[in-house]
């Protein structure tokens, strides 16, 4: 028994100290800074997949291919200007009429029928559709989940770890399918996806402050979900401070 403990220990810390050099390894795209990072770009993509299929099925897609393909064409250059122009970005319209605008790893962006009806412009559609490119190209979404595989890793030097050593640090991958959809970003990952829709908005020559102009429609609603289940832009978009006046100013300064 102590020896079959040891040799869980000694998995243990080999583990975490295969996670640790992968955090030396992994390169944010738009910062260029060293970060936690458990995720591939090809991790990102088969969960984006995965996570896509799920989406279609639970919520539906509103079949109109005059509007997606306009929709998928601006979402084409937005990632050709954004941190990550070799990703495959696709965009899809949910047939739910709540407000809410996401993205998952691997290049996947949603607009809901709702939000849509919101938009005034089509430089509040960039700003917006920027934003979402923005969560991707940060790497936001799988940031979260290598924070969570680390603490689960970390807390469990014992079962988890053990189960986990098998080279499984990614096990979870599969398991975490829509739930990519309710992951709730930080204000400090909102401002940043917020100044990367500004500045990929602002290279396709769009006035990106009107992104403000959305915050303020926004403002003027209230939160809820449709018939569908799936929450509106407030339950997955926390407010930072001050966002309206920073977007402005970045729009002016791009």
């Amino acid at each position: 028994m102590v020896k079959r403990h040891s040799r869980g220990v000694r998995i243990g810390f080999g583990l975490i100290g295969l996670l640790c050099w992968t955090v030396s390894c992994a390169v944010n795209p738009v910062t260029g800074s060293r970060e936690l990072m458990l995720l591939s770009e090809a991790d990102e993509v088969n969960l984006g997949r995965e996570t896509d299929a799920e989406v279609a099925q639970e919520y539906g897609i509103f079949k109109d291919p005059e509007l997606t393909a306009y929709l998928d064409g601006m979402c084409q250059r937005l990632g050709k200007v954004s941190h990550r122009p070799n990703l495959t970005y696709q965009l899809k319209v949910l047939d739910a009429s709540v407000v809410n605008a996401f993205a998952v790893p691997g290049g996947y962006v949603y607009f809901t029928r709702g939000i849509l009806a919101h938009l005034n412009n089509e430089a509040e559609l960039a700003g917006v559709m920027g934003h979402e490119i923005g969560h991707i190209t940060a790497r936001h979404s799988a940031q979260q989940y290598s924070k969570a595989q680390l603490a689960q890793v970390t807390l469990g030097v014992g079962s988890a770890v053990a189960s986990a050593a098998g080279l499984g640090a990614l096990s979870g991958l599969a398991q975490m399918g829509v739930g990519m959809l309710f992951l709730r970003f930080s204000r400090d990952n909102e401002r940043q996806a917020d100044s990367l829709g500004v500045e990929y908005a602002s290279k396709l020559h769009y006035d990106a402050a009107q992104l403000a102009s959305f915050f303020h429609t926004l403002e003027q609603m209230n939160p809820g979900a449709d018939r569908s289940g799936l929450p509106s832009w407030f339950s997955t978009h926390p407010n930072p401070e001050d966002r309206v006046n920073a977007v402005k100013a970045q729009a002016q300064q791009w």
